[in-house]
């Protein structure tokens, strides 16, 4: 009787002794995880500064410059080391750096993406800004035309060329209509002259004013521009800290 009593105490005994170790084993192998975050997070740390500090320097300049600088610094993120077994499993510091890795290029991606946009939509603004200042009188050096042989060699010609080079820049997603309310205007005012010129070959007098469907096209660009102003900043004030 004594025999099996001693046995049943020994594998107990061991029994308990391995749940111990596990235990031990699986704080450790945590601990481990916790570790390994923390080094990540002071990565990421580093690199976000890095980054605040070229979008801050850059926010003002050329978007294309700040597009590829910052899409150069993300093509080698901090990264984190991958953990099997239980200890990634137990660690919530772990498990939150997973989820920070996963997520932690975003604002950076959009920002590039934005300033790719903001690149072209400035580009057409430029040009649209450019073609409706042109302005008759300042072509002729005059606001009445007493030859429109002046008309027919100088006004047509600059208007056409401007015209050919707005409508040769790319027009930003989602803006053709006010690409052609620009076009419209402008070529309203060539349409114009050119009646202008047809009724001084037969001798009649002709006179037009064109300001008003240039001031609403100019109009509708400013108001373009302040959108593309404000998706540039909310994607910047995004890809820094709060």
């Amino acid at each position: 009787m004594v025999l099996p009593v001693l046995v049943t105490t020994l594998v107990l005994v061991a029994v308990g002794g391995l749940v111990i170790v596990e235990q031990q084993r699986q704080v450790r192998a945590s601990e481990d995880a916790d570790a390994v975050a923390a080094e990540f997070l002071d990565e990421v740390a580093a690199f976000r500064d890095e980054l605040t500090d070229l979008i801050t320097a850059g926010r003002e300049g050329p978007p294309t410059d700040l597009q590829a600088q910052v899409q150069a610094r993300i093509e080698a993120p901090p990264s984190l080391p991958a953990l099997g077994g239980v200890g990634a499993e137990l660690s919530e510091d772990y498990r939150d750096a997973q989820y920070l890795e996963a997520t932690l290029l975003d604002p950076y991606v959009e920002l590039v993406d934005v300033l790719g946009r903001i690149a072209v939509a400035r580009t057409f603004i430029a040009a649209a800004d450019a073609v409706l200042a042109l302005r008759i009188d300042e072509i002729t050096g005059s606001s009445t035309i007493r030859d429109a042989s002046v008309v027919e060699r100088d006004v047509i010609p600059e208007y056409e060329e401007a015209l050919s080079d707005f409508e040769a820049v790319p027009v930003p997603g989602g803006q053709e209509d006010l690409a052609a309310t620009v076009s419209a205007a402008v070529q309203n005012v060539i349409d114009q002259c050119e009646l202008l010129v047809a009724f001084a070959a037969v001798g009649q007098n002709y006179s037009f004013s064109y300001g008003s469907q240039i001031a609403i096209a100019a109009e509708a660009v400013r108001v373009f521009g302040l959108t593309v102003d404000s998706d540039l900043a909310a994607a910047v004030d995004a890809a820094l800290p709060a």
